[in-house]
């Protein structure tokens, strides 16, 4: 008994075979793809491996793999990638284009405009070649038109010799993208460290979060170290906190011990805003079981007592109670549409949901019998029964 297929010529066998791989190879592309852009990186980084294996002279396999490679912070492979890509098809721009870029966010510009410029020769049209050139001169020093003819200098002239004096020495510049900068933004669960520096890793960089202090370290491209340590604020929940690494920055979150208000990143001994709130009410309790005085001195001369107005204030507005605990439970998305709409729409709309007010503007909804009125570039509720009024306007509660 023979199979039909081995009746087959040899060339069709051949053809079979070539076709089944190809399939396979854009199956393993279309998976990567997808993987790449739900962010999965490793899974679709897997998928280009197997397509790359399969066809290694695959131009969009080894592309995209580059580009994975890329987002992994892997800098060295996804060159490398491209690399191949130009010895499969020397005559495509595209991979001129990707190389260059990956060689300029290693501030590697010379290496950088070569590619550029090779790319360019290969697709004039390009824009995008004309702007990476023009960038790269720029971090280079050069200028983006060509320089004039040097003009010919007379023949020197003999001179009696002058005594030369000593030449100072020049100070280093510092490189391009040496400087990093960091920002912190304080919520009422949460403070975000934030350093924007390129290509830091967990395994390039050294980050200890304790419950008072933070320390963070790395190697910079310059082969300089870059040093951060500072006494925190408050003290925080190691546990609970995280890093978060990013090709062009790095975000630490910590999580707070307790609900207060930060002044500052770094603690530095002075007495601050919570703490000053929480002695007065301690004072308060103190003073009402004894009968005397509150040993808080007021900084200006009142006959009011302040401690009862802010014990009635604490113990009033049930309302804004709620608001205040909806706020410190939600999410952080939840957090940005409350702020949002209570801001734009003058107090009068308070949305939890960020999918309806994050992409537009919020208006007003003033009450029966009030209208919104500009002022700046927010609004204001009017009450049309009191024109003459002053109209007050509630900042967010925090």
């Amino acid at each position: 008994m023979h199979f039909a297929s081995s009746k087959l010529p040899l060339s069709l066998l051949i053809s079979l075979v070539i076709n089944i791989e190809i399939h396979r190879v854009m199956e393993d592309i279309n998976k990567g793809n997808s993987f790449f852009v739900d962010e999965e990186y490793d899974k679709a980084l897997e998928c280009y491996d197997r397509a790359c294996k399969t066809d290694p002279q695959s131009y969009e396999a080894h592309f995209k793999r580059s580009q994975c490679h890329h987002n992994l912070n892997s800098f060295n492979d996804a060159i490398a990638d491209v690399n191949t890509c130009i010895k499969i098809d020397p005559n495509n721009p595209k991979a001129y284009l990707k190389k260059g870029q990956y060689l300029f966010e290693l501030e590697e510009y010379e290496s950088a405009l070569a590619s550029f410029e090779k790319g360019q020769s290969l697709d004039a049209e390009n824009s995008q070649f004309k702007t990476w050139v023009r960038k790269t001169k720029a971090e280079l020093g050069q200028s983006a038109t060509p320089t004039p003819a040097a003009v010919p200098t007379p023949a020197p002239v003999a001179v009696a010799p002058v005594a030369a004096k000593p030449e100072q020495p020049k100070l280093p510049l510092p490189s391009v993208g040496t400087k990093v900068r960091h920002e912190w933004f304080d919520t009422a669960t949460n403070v975000t460290v934030t350093i924007f520096a390129k290509f830091v890793t967990a395994s390039n960089s050294k980050i200890e979060i304790k419950d008072k202090s933070l320390s963070v370290s790395f190697l910079m491209a310059t082969g300089s170290e870059y040093l951060f340590e500072c006494d925190l604020f408050d003290p925080i929940i190691v546990a609970e906190s995280t890093v978060k690494y990013s090709s062009m920055k790095v975000e630490i979150l910590l999580k707070k011990s307790r609900a207060i208000k930060w002044d500052d990143l770094e603690y530095t001994g002075a007495t601050t805003v919570s703490e000053i709130d929480q002695s007065t009410a301690t004072n308060t309790t103190a003073s009402t079981t004894t009968g005397q005085a509150p040993s808080v001195v007021s900084p200006y001369a009142s006959k009011k007592n302040w401690d009862d107005i802010d014990a009635e204030d604490k113990e009033g507005d049930p309302l804004n109670r709620v608001f205040q605990d909806i706020f410190s439970r939600g999410s952080e998305e939840q957090r940005r549409a409350m702020m949002k709409s209570f801001v734009e729409s003058g107090g009068t709309v308070l949305s939890t949901n960020w999918e309806d007010v994050g992409q537009k503007k919020v208006k007003g909804a003033p009450p029966k019998g009030m209208e919104m009125r500009g002022w700046g570039n927010g609004e204001i509720v009017k009450d049309l029964k009191k024109e003459d009024e002053d109209c007050s306007f509630q900042t967010p509660f925090y």
